[in-house]
């Protein structure tokens, strides 16, 4: 009987996302809480989104929190190994890297780490209201895991970061991670950034996560740090170590249609330090969301160097979001019309490599209609990346150039639509309805 993991792996080699991805971050990998389980089971608001996502739902199919983790090991439903070196290995093989969950502002609330280090988490004072914090069998009052804007996570416990001891912890467990996988996305980061910590609880922290990152790569010098990261404290997480942050203002900007906001931000030099999205386990599916646009704003993101973070199933239109708690859920119907867009777009840009170029093709304007244009060159082909950000029909010229050159037939990734071109010396002639966009290949 092969191991979930290995049973997992067999199903992603299926998958067009598998050759396009560079890296794999697994969620709710670590082992559950037993007390989120029962928290989430009994949970009145919980119930409506969970019987959405499954129609005949048991209780069974309700496992807690992959962010409520009760210890830094496999969970035995994910593997019945001690840890992760032997799916690390098998991914190394295809030449892919393994991201894993590091959650650093909270455990879960039944977690043998509060029996034997019960003073590196937060006690509650008398301010606490009482829906932010619980008794422990150990007879103290600890404050829940949260943020500043928000009541606690109740299957939580917050880390004492006026405890200088806790980044201590943090970077043991932390090099514990490192030996199994080549980096962590890190829940909620800027959560223990010192201003924040003081403003949600009232208590100046010790933590520093520049102390933390380099301790660790002294050991592992290439180990990755991904922040999930909102509220514009991306940068400063940046500056104090990690390799890239969560950049959710693209993703507001697709959804508010503020594509000014997109165009400028499309436009910027190299930004391979923002991480890209159209939706995560938080957000609403893309399809749910943005419909058949979204194969637009996917486009749009893979004319960008940045880091395109793909969720599961987004590669084939589903529109249900799961619940984080679920292990269960209905079957979705694929949604054709996303797949092949998908096995285009993911095929395309997976023959990119570390010498891929990025340039602005000349072209000439028509009528003095804007367009965006972008090319991405490669030793094998030249993508071509057009979008019209106006609200009304753009047209115009792109000159013959290195990697662009006449092709009596183009294909544009984003429809399937094939256009035929006749041949002409002043370029290219495109026509763009408002909000188009177009991907061809040369």
């Amino acid at each position: 009987m092969k191991e979930p993991l290995e049973s997992l792996l067999l199903y992603l080699q299926k998958s067009p996302s598998f050759l396009w991805a560079d890296e794999f971050w697994f969620m709710g990998v670590w082992k559950n809480s037993p007390k989120s389980r029962t928290i989430a089971q009994t949970m009145k608001e919980l119930q409506p989104n969970f019987h959405s996502a499954k129609q005949n739902l048991v209780l069974e199919d309700i496992y807690g929190s992959p962010y409520s983790i009760f210890d830094y090991l496999p969970d035995p439903l994910v593997t019945r190994e001690k840890d992760f070196t032997n799916f690390y290995s098998m991914l190394k093989q295809f030449e892919k890297k393994l991201i894993l969950d590091f959650v650093p502002n909270h455990m879960a609330i039944d977690s043998p780490l509060i029996d034997t280090n019960p003073d590196l988490f937060l006690i509650a004072n008398e301010s606490v209201l009482s829906k932010n914090s619980f008794l422990h069998k150990n007879g103290n009052y600890y404050v829940h895991g949260r943020d500043p804007y928000f009541d606690g996570w109740t299957d939580t416990i917050q880390w004492n970061f006026s405890n200088p001891e806790v980044e201590k912890k943090h970077i043991k467990i932390l090099k514990n991670i490192a030996k199994q996988c080549d980096g962590v996305r890190c829940d909620m980061a800027m959560l223990l950034l010192p201003e924040v910590f003081e403003k949600t609880h009232g208590k100046k922290s010790f933590y520093d996560w520049s102390r933390v990152i380099d301790s660790v790569r002294v050991e592992f010098p290439h180990f990755k740090f991904y922040a999930e990261a909102y509220w514009g404290l991306e940068d400063r997480l940046l500056s104090l170590g990690f390799n890239a942050s969560y950049d959710k203002s693209m993703y507001d900007a697709f959804k508010n249609q503020n594509y000014a906001f997109v165009s400028e931000n499309l436009r910027k030099n190299s930004e391979l330090k923002k991480i890209e999205f159209l939706e995560n386990h938080d957000e609403d599916r893309a399809k749910n969301q943005f419909g058949e646009i979204s194969h637009s704003y996917f486009s749009l993101l893979c004319s960008t160097d940045c880091i395109v973070l793909f969720h599961a199933g987004q590669e084939l239109g589903y529109s249900q979001k799961i619940p984080v708690q679920l292990i269960q859920s209905d079957n979705e119907e694929t949604n054709e019309k996303s797949e092949n867009f998908y096995k285009r777009a993911l095929d395309t840009s997976s023959k990119r490599n570390s010498n891929s170029c990025f340039f602005w093709p000349e072209y000439r304007e028509y009528d003095g209609k804007s367009v965006f244009i972008k090319a991405i060159q490669t030793q094998t082909q030249t993508e071509l990346f057009l979008w019209n950000e106006q609200t009304f029909e753009a047209s115009g010229w792109i000159p013959f150039q290195d990697g662009i050159q006449f092709q009596p037939l183009l294909t544009d990734i984003v429809t399937g639509d094939s256009y035929s071109q006749t041949k002409s010396e002043q370029g290219i002639y495109f026509k763009l309805a408002p909000n188009q966009v177009q991907w061809f290949i040369f």
